[in-house]
Parts: structure tokens; sequence; C-alpha cells
């Protein structure tokens, strides 16, 4: 097995890979490759055949959230890197539209088969819509999260502030192969 990272013309090699990063099928992998292959806005990183990907020009959170800017509003979700740990999800957890929210405090959950795992906002502020479509389709957590897998839009309260505790998209990317290679070394470890 082989890990390679790719990002900006870098390349890592590792020997072993996690069964827990294993969650994909062959199909929705090779559908997922095909799609982030032909767009040059992720940073990737591959631990044998699966792929990590970080979308470019979001913000970041060390709990694996993402925030899309847009409007002075913040479209969050969940990172590609939580999804894949989780494996496939079945149920996802969304607060009320009017809930207010605190940075670092969890906001809703994510069921798997594996396990149910907080989310935690990334900002403070107030629920203005949530993603119905994860109600009868959770798996687009899976299949799409940074597209139709989306989990809320928040109105800031006070974005300058909270910002601070975000990173950029390189940051993060360098943050999940941190977290990769100590996965890696773990699983080393107990074999």
């Amino acid at each position: 097995m082989q890990v390679v990272t790719k990002s900006i013309g870098q390349t890592l090699r590792a020997t072993t890979v996690s069964t827990a990063l294993q969650s994909r099928s062959r199909h929705e992998y090779r559908d997922y490759t095909m799609m982030i292959n032909m767009n040059n806005d992720f940073y990737r990183e591959v631990v044998d055949k699966f792929i990590f990907t970080v979308k470019k020009g979001l913000l970041y959170t060390e709990n694996d959230v993402w925030i899309e800017m847009r409007n002075n509003k913040a479209k969050i979700g969940v990172t590609d890197f939580f999804q894949r740990r989780l494996g496939d999800v079945i149920f996802v957890e969304l607060p009320p539209v009017g809930d207010a929210v605190k940075q670092n405090e969890p906001f809703g959950a994510v069921e798997s088969i594996k396990a149910v795992v907080d989310v935690v906002t990334p900002l403070n502020g107030t629920v203005e819509e949530i993603n119905e479509k994860l109600t009868d389709n959770p798996e687009h957590l899976n299949s799409e999260p940074y597209g139709e897998g989306w989990l809320a839009l928040i109105s800031p309260s006070n974005l300058e502030e909270d910002k601070q505790h975000l990173m950029t998209a390189e940051k993060y990317f360098e943050l999940m192969k941190s977290k990769l290679q100590d996965e890696l070394k773990k699983n080393k470890k107990e074999a």
C-alpha cells in the first residue's frame, strides 16, 4: 500500500493505511476521483486508493468543519477527511432555524454505521437555514461533502473575532496530512 501526497508538487510515500479510512465502494471512488481530477480547486492527499480532498478558498477548523463566506453569511459543512473517517452516513441531526450557536460547541451530529459524532460550530451566530435534503439523503455528506452535503447557513455575530480561530485551506491541508500520518503510525504500531 502506498501514501502519496500531491499539492503544489510535493510527494510523500509510506507503506501502510488504516482500514478505518477505507469506506468508499469502488464505484463511488471512481466517480469521486473523476470529479476531483477534473477540478484544480482541491488539494489532494492520496492514501492507497483513497483520495482525501481539501477545497481551496474555504476556511477550516481543526475539528474538520469548512466555512464558505458569501454575503455576510457562512455556509458550513464537514470536510472530506471527516466523512471518510466516519464512514457511510445514515443520519444527520441539525439545529432548528433561529437557534443561536457558539463557536467550538456542538450544534449537530452525524451518525454513521460506525459511530455518532458531534459537529462543532465554527462561528458564533444564528442558524439561518439548514440543508433539508440531508433528512432524506444523508449520504450527500459522503458523496459531496463540499457541495450538496453542506449542513447549515449561519449569520455570524462576531466574524472578525471568530476568524482568528479559523485556518486557510492550505493550513488545514497540512493539518489533515498530519492527522493521516498520525493514524498511519498508530495503525502500524497496532499491527
